[in-house]
Order: C-alpha cells, then sequence, then structure tokens
C-alpha cells in the first residue's frame, strides 16, 4: 500500500471520527442569549394537566450510585412506580411540580462554558459519565405526558447565594446555564410526601378495648424463641368513658417463659391518662417507607385464614424483616408474631387490629432517625357480633275460643320482627366483613415503615399499666420498673439459621444467619458553592448509621420447633426502591425488596 493510499485512509477516518464528535457533541441553545431572557425555557409546555409521569434522577454522592423515584398516573390511578406501585395521593402535588416548569421564564443567561458545570451544580446525573468523587452533579427533573412525550427536562443546579430563591438550571444536551426562579422543594423525593400518611384509618374513639401483648423473640442456634413480659387487655366504655383492666398476665416467677395470672397491687389503680393518650396517638401512626411483600405471599395474608397456604419460600423475607411464625405459649394455633412484641386492637364495629412489631433501623431524612417495620393484620371479632336473639314463634291454635285472625297477626309481628332483627344483624356482619376484606387487601402486600417514636406512643410497659390510688393518673409511677429474664421456649417453625436478634434487614445475597443494614433515605447531593455570584453550598448529608445489638445468650434449654423445615428457596433479586441506584446495589439492600 503507497503513502499516498495510507495518507487518504487517515484522513478518512479523522473525518469520520471529527463526524461523530460533532452530532455527539451537547446541542447549543436554539437562540441568542438576549432572546431568551424573560421567556419561558419551555414554551410548548403550557397546560400542567398535561403532566402523567415524573421521574427525578440525583446522585447519591456517599455511595457513588444514581437514584431514581419516580410517579406516575396508571390505569389504578397515581402510583409511585419506584416503589413498587405504592398508591400514591399525587394529584396535587403534581400539579405543583408542572406548574413550577410551566413558564419558568429565563431572569439570566450565566454560561455557556462546559468546565462551569460543576461550578454552578448542573452536572447531568448520569451513571456511565460520573463517579464517587464527581462534585456539582445537580437533580434532573423529567416530565412526561401520557404518551411519554418530554414536555419538560431539567437539571436543578444549587441556589444564587445572594437570593437563595433563585436556582441555576441547565436543560440537557445544551451547555447554557440559566439563571431562575424555582422552589425545588416541589420536585421532593420523600416517600411520605406522596401518599396518605394515615396507615390505619382508624378513628380513635372508635376503640373498644387494647391489647398489649410485650414479648420479644430471639433467636439462638438455628431456633427462635419468645421471652414473654407481660399480656395485658383493657377496655374502653364508651357511654361512661372509662377503662377498665379485664386481664392481666406477668412472667411466671417459676418459669420465665411462660405468663401466670396477675393483678394490679391494692394500692394500684389503672393508668386511664396512659391508655387515652395511647389511644389518641393510634391516629398519628403515619407510614414513611414501605416494601412490597413477594406476591405469593400477599395472597395468602389477602385470605384472612391465618398461616394456611404460607409456604418455605415465604420465610426469608418474614424473618429478615422481624417477623416469626410461631406457637406462643397458652395459644392453641401458631401465627405470625413480631419481634418486638404487638399491640391488638378492638373496635366498636367488631375488626379486631394486629400490629406486630418487627426489626429497628436506622433512616430517614438525616439517615439516623430510628424506624421500625410494622406488619398489619384485621380479622372479624365473632363475639362482637352475636346473632340475636329470636322470638319463638307461636303456632296458631285452633278451637271455638280461639281468634284465629287475632293470632295470625301477632304470629305474622313476630316473624316481621326477627326478620328485621336478622336483617340488621347479616347487614352488620356483611359490613365489617367488607371493611376487612378491603384493609387486608392494602395491608396484605407491604411492609410499613413508621417511626420509632411512633410506635413508642402506643406501647405500654409493665410499670406504666398502674399508678398509686393517691396519684394522679398523668404523673409518672412510683412502681420500680420490672425485669424480665428470658430463657428457652417452644416454637413451631424452624427459621433460616440465624446466630442473633434480628435487628437490621437480610441481604440476599449473604447467609440467612447474618443481618444487614437498610439502604439510606434520600439526600439531596452537595452542592459546590462558587464564589460572588454563585450558588450557595449545602451541608454534605452525614451517612447512615446501622443499628446492632449484642448476640443474645444462647439458652440453656433450646427450643424444640414442632415441624422443622427445609431450607430456604434463594431470593430473587430485589426490585428497584423509591429511588433505585443505576449502580450494581450494594450488599445491605434489605432483602425485603423482592422482585414483583
Amino acid at each position: 500500500m503507497s503513502e499516498a493510499v495510507k495518507t487518504l485512509i487517515f484522513l478518512a477516518v479523522a473525518v469520520v471520527m471529527g463526524g461523530l464528535a460533532y452530532v455527539s457533541r451537547p446541542a447549543p441553545a436554539t437562540s441568542a442569549p438576549e432572546e431568551e431572557v424573560n421567556q419561558p425555557l419551555f414554551p410548548t409546555f403550557t397546560d400542567p394537566l398535561q403532566a402523567e409521569s415524573m421521574q427525578i434522577t440525583r446522585f447519591d454522592s456517599e455511595r457513588g450510585q444514581i437514584r431514581r423515584f419516580e410517579v406516575a398516573n396508571t390505569s389504578d390511578g397515581w402510583q409511585i412506580k419506584s416503589k413498587g406501585g405504592y398508591p400514591a395521593n399525587a394529584t396535587e402535588h403534581m400539579t405543583k411540580a408542572a406548574n413550577s416548569l410551566v413558564d419558568l421564564k429565563v431572569l439570566r443567561i450565566v454560561s455557556d462554558l462546559p468546565g462551569q458545570q460543576a461550578e454552578y451544580g448542573v452536572v447531568e446525573p448520569n451513571a456511565n459519565a460520573i463517579s464517587a468523587a464527581d462534585e456539582g452533579v445537580g437533580q434532573m427533573v423529567t416530565i412526561e405526558d401520557k404518551t411519554d412525550k418530554t414536555l419538560a427536562n431539567l437539571i436543578v443546579g444549587a441556589a444564587d447565594k445572594e437570593d437563595p430563591q433563585l436556582r441555576y438550571v441547565r436543560v440537557p444536551g445544551r451547555d447554557r446555564i440559566y439563571l431562575v426562579r424555582l422552589d425545588p422543594t416541589v420536585f421532593s423525593t420523600e416517600f411520605s410526601d406522596w401518599i396518605d400518611k394515615d396507615l390505619l384509618q382508624l378513628n380513635p374513639f372508635d376503640v373498644a378495648s387494647l391489647r398489649f401483648r410485650n414479648y420479644t423473640m430471639q433467636v439462638a442456634n438455628n431456633q427462635i424463641q419468645a421471652l414473654p413480659q407481660m399480656d395485658a387487655t383493657v377496655a374502653f366504655d364508651a357511654e361512661r368513658s372509662s377503662w377498665s383492666l379485664l386481664n392481666l398476665k406477668e412472667a411466671a416467677p417459676g418459669d420465665q417463659t411462660q405468663l401466670a395470672a396477675a393483678e394490679l397491687p391494692a394500692d394500684e389503680k389503672l393508668n386511664t391518662e396512659k391508655l387515652d393518650e395511647i389511644r389518641n396517638s393510634l391516629d398519628d401512626l403515619t407510614i414513611v417507607d414501605v416494601f412490597r411483600k413477594p406476591e405469593q405471599l400477599a395472597e395468602v395474608l389477602k385470605q384472612g385464614e391465618g398461616l394456611k397456604g404460607l409456604k418455605q419460600e415465604d420465610l426469608p423475607t418474614l424473618v429478615s424483616n422481624g417477623f416469626f411464625p410461631y406457637l406462643m405459649p397458652g395459644e392453641t394455633e401458631p401465627q405470625l408474631v413480631g419481634l418486638n412484641g404487638e399491640l391488638v386492637i378492638e373496635t366498636q364495629d367488631a375488626i379486631r387490629y394486629r400490629l406486630l412489631f418487627g426489626l429497628e433501623k436506622l433512616g430517614g431524612d438525616n439517615k439516623d432517625q430510628k424506624q421500625q417495620y410494622l406488619f398489619v393484620q384485621t380479622e372479624l371479632v365473632d363475639e362482637m357480633l352475636p346473632p340475636p336473639m329470636l322470638q319463638e314463634v307461636p303456632e296458631i291454635k285452633e278451637g271455638e275460643d280461639q281468634d284465629i285472625e287475632a293470632q295470625a297477626k301477632a304470629r305474622e309481628k313476630i316473624l316481621q320482627d326477627n326478620d328485621a332483627k336478622m336483617t340488621e344483624y347479616r347487614e352488620m356482619k356483611n359490613l365489617a366483613t367488607r371493611k376487612i376484606y378491603e384493609l387486608n387487601t392494602r395491608f396484605a402486600d407491604w411492609y410499613y415503615v413508621v417511626k420509632a417514636e411512633d410506635v413508642a406512643k402506643i406501647l405500654l410497659n409493665r410499670d406504666q399499666l398502674g399508678v398509686p390510688i393517691n396519684q394522679p393518673t398523668n404523673q409518672p409511677s412510683g412502681v420500680p420498673g420490672r425485669v424480665f429474664p428470658g430463657g428457652p421456649g417452644t416454637g413451631m417453625m424452624r427459621p433460616p439459621a440465624a446466630q442473633q436478634p434480628m435487628t437490621q434487614p437480610m441481604p440476599q445475597s449473604e447467609p440467612m444467619d447474618k443481618p444487614a443494614s437498610e439502604e439510606p433515605a434520600d439526600q439531596p447531593p452537595a452542592d459546590q458553592p462558587p464564589a460572588g455570584d454563585k450558588p450557595a453550598g449545602d451541608e454534605t448529608p452525614k451517612e447512615e448509621a446501622a443499628t446492632k445489638e449484642e448476640p443474645a445468650e444462647t439458652p440453656s434449654e433450646p427450643m424444640k420447633p414442632a415441624e422443622d423445615m427445609a431450607e430456604p428457596a434463594t431470593e430473587e433479586k430485589p426490585a428497584e426502591t423509591e429511588e433505585t441506584p443505576d449502580a450494581t446495589p450494594e450488599s445491605d439492600t434489605p432483602a425485603e425488596e423482592s422482585a414483583e
């Protein structure tokens, strides 16, 4: 090959490479700077009601991962797609977000230099183009219509140092940096901002009774045992507006794994003030996060038949979040129990709520908020809906002295009264049954996460149950705290191997005998403050700390499970969560984030 041919080949390659570089370069602004000032940044986006979905992408500098939050209007209503399709109250919030971009006007052109994007915090959050060491990565907001056509796409950067209500922004694919007036809080990625936070949807004044089942579950030597502390049931009389103690059991003196009947001391009375506080706090139990349960497990729970249909492959997700199939002392049938006890609520309309308290973890806005997993079930309280007492229907007596017509009328009146009572009874029972079905359908699909401080408000310790008779009930009790040592218990199922109490979610990539920490809650990226006319800086969020407990002591007499089960099947790869990283998830991704 001659030198001339080689030269021509090299020139051709150079032309091709130059062409590729040209077409792949960021698109320039479509008009001159002076023509864009005071003009809408998205002139074709004029109707906020066109917005049918929004995706918010940000860079988690702590973990070096891209995270996404997505909400969309589906055939089943608004859903948080990045949280497994959890129902969202997004109409108002979405309208605010869309309105903020409709007629968003350019106040000033800041720069056309790509090298200044990091300075103003408008680097695109792209997993293929950034690393953990990169700075100045912005938050990208994409709004689409029902045909998936992009209505607006914007990278929101840092705040202006002189006026924090102004933000530096950039349209992806363009170099030009703009200054606009924008409130970035409307682009929240906090799960709780997009949902109905009222978990139970329960009127506190409908509460008929509360049952405090205080116990802890411990796992040792591949076996589980219950350490019961107290089982107390109190009832509320709505007519008299008063509480009464129906039942009290404490850990038996001779066997701390069993409960024995007990009573309040003669010099104590029921702490009604505390009970009122607990009842009213039920309305404050709000959701901060959710994780979808495996479909098979959800279907079993929707049937409302206890543990019937529960399979071995359902155990890992239950155990890793702090919930166990177990035969409690004094019970005749096994049931699901919580790592840290439970609260049973019965309402005036014959509905029983079971709130199981699972493991605790750290999370929230600042990544160190104490949170707790919660499992909710409902069932019908049959004894609260007894069949009505019907009048006996007399036979018509015939004879010369008998008034056949009067007897027939009286008989018909009794039949009508009985029929009215039965109709009322069936309507009440059907109403309760329908409500229970609706509640279980909603609860069955999800593990809920609530604030630990909210859980503390609805718990009752033994030394809070009573107060001295001569002491106001709203004052701290003088009764000293009680210690409830544990011991071996009796279980129903052998769970996957575990060597210590569950205090954190388990990773799917590791054996079931080692807990794992939860993914951190959302945090905005740290912006870099330029000097003078440049953006104000934000503090870098602290990394979430994982909770940890010391391993429980191995009991001297391990419990004997009634039925051994095979090793659990390998779990599926976790599905995307509220903010799904583009990069490969770390080993501490929670086990409950199962694929749908």
